[in-house]
């Protein structure tokens, strides 16, 4: 499958949507699938729901907020009297919308897959959802420049609510720095001492502040990026061992063979029957 961008029923490609919870997206939604945009998904009622953001189950709580972040891999699975609204938006859109975007926003929305909202809290969001979507339906010259308004009023409420705060500090730049170019740069490039040479600090401080401040090695970071763009990509995007291979830039099958058993506990053949086991 591949990764889905934003699109409504009649497949034109969007920045920006509003819809409600229940509403059926142009791709198949009932199977992981991810998509290239950022969806913030509010609650109002839950139950005995779930959401499946890269491969962590969440029950669908009442009065509850979602982070879904671009290439995340996703599944909901909700009953039909848990109700609320999305707003998906793209990279583009909310660097238009927000001066200037800081990584450290980035952060805490990653941080926070799920937050359990109080009934205040609840309301202010709900509010801000609704006042959004009823923008986003209306019609006039400057809806757009409205909308992207009253979106950077919302998504700054937002951040004010989620309970783990990422602010960095000088003390923590240093992993903040390695997790980002981690991140953007794990598929093809593996060896600690290039990171640690683009950061331009030696191999044993980047080692020794990130088992200080993570509990883990950088190296211990790569593999789990690279494990769980595996699942992603042998699930998500119906990939073969042979692609996943090559994609990820391993330097030949058995190597490959040998991470995927150490990393994920079985033999590349029995992977995808495993993962299905656990995510059905």
């Amino acid at each position: 499958m591949e990764i889905q961008d934003l699109q409504n029923a009649n497949h034109d490609h969007l920045s920006f949507q509003m819809i409600e919870i229940d509403h059926k997206p142009v791709y198949d939604f009932t199977s992981i699938h991810r998509h290239d945009y950022f969806e913030m998904i509010l609650f109002e009622n839950g139950g005995t729901g779930s959401q499946l953001i890269d491969f962590k189950k969440y029950p669908i709580s009442e009065k509850s907020l979602y982070m879904v972040m671009p290439n995340q891999v996703h599944l909901m699975k909700r009953k039909r009297d848990e109700n609320g609204i999305i707003i998906q938006f793209t990279r583009e859109f909310l660097q238009t919308s927000l001066l200037p975007v800081q990584n450290d926003f980035m952060k805490m929305l990653r941080k926070n897959p799920s937050t359990q909202l109080n009934s205040e809290n609840f309301d202010l969001l709900y509010n801000g959802f609704t006042q959004l979507k009823e923008l986003y339906f209306s019609e006039g010259e400057y809806k757009m420049h409205q909308i992207r308004h009253l979106f950077a009023y919302v998504f700054f409420q937002i951040l004010d609510i989620l309970p783990q705060k990422a602010e960095s500090s000088k003390h923590d730049a240093l992993v903040d720095r390695f997790i980002d170019l981690a991140e953007n740069n794990f598929k093809q490039m593996r060896l600690i001492a290039d990171y640690a040479k683009m950061l331009n600090v030696s191999l044993s401080k980047l080692n020794g502040e990130l088992k200080e401040k993570t509990g883990k090695t950088p190296l211990q970071i790569i593999h789990e990026l690279l494990a769980l763009e595996i699942k992603s990509l042998l699930l998500a995007e119906d990939l073969t061992h042979k692609e996943i291979t090559y994609q990820l830039n391993f330097d030949s099958q058995s190597s490959y063979s040998r991470f995927v058993q150490k990393h994920l506990g079985c033999k590349p053949s029995d992977l995808k029957e495993q993962l299905l086991i656990i995510h059905p």
